[in-house]
């Protein structure tokens, strides 16, 4: 990759694509500025996000298609700042192009996700 449209060459770049793991599953964080994009069932559906492993990750959750459930959102391990009291927090999507993006930031000793662009999710 050339440095002058690392940028535009990223973008283009298929290991962006986070597969969504599906009801109850954890969407893994192994890479940043990468994308998942959720589709649910009729009813209520949940997921985790995977604790970052550093600082610094940019991750994309958008709501592709909505089955007519909402998905609750939670850290796994990690807490979602800025979105109520306790160490667990919930973001929760319900209509298709709902869209949140996290950054993995330092909160004293740990680790934890920080809401970056929030467009459409419910966090509490």
């Amino acid at each position: 990759m050339s440095g002058h449209n690392i940028l535009q060459q990223l973008a283009r770049e298929p290991e962006l694509e986070i597969v969504d793991p599906g009801n109850g599953g954890t969407i893994p964080v192994d890479r940043t500025l990468g994308i998942c994009s959720i589709v649910s069932g009729s009813g209520s559906e949940t997921r985790k996000i995977a604790s970052p492993a550093r600082a610094g990750i940019i991750i994309a959750i958008c709501f592709k298609t909505d089955g007519g459930g909402d998905v609750a959102i939670t850290g796994s391990g990690s807490e979602i700042l800025n979105s109520g009291a306790g160490t667990e927090t919930t973001a929760t999507i319900g209509d298709a192009g709902d869209l949140l993006v996290l950054m993995s930031i330092d909160k004293g000793a740990n680790i934890v996700w920080s809401p970056v662009a929030n467009n459409g999710a419910t966090m509490s």
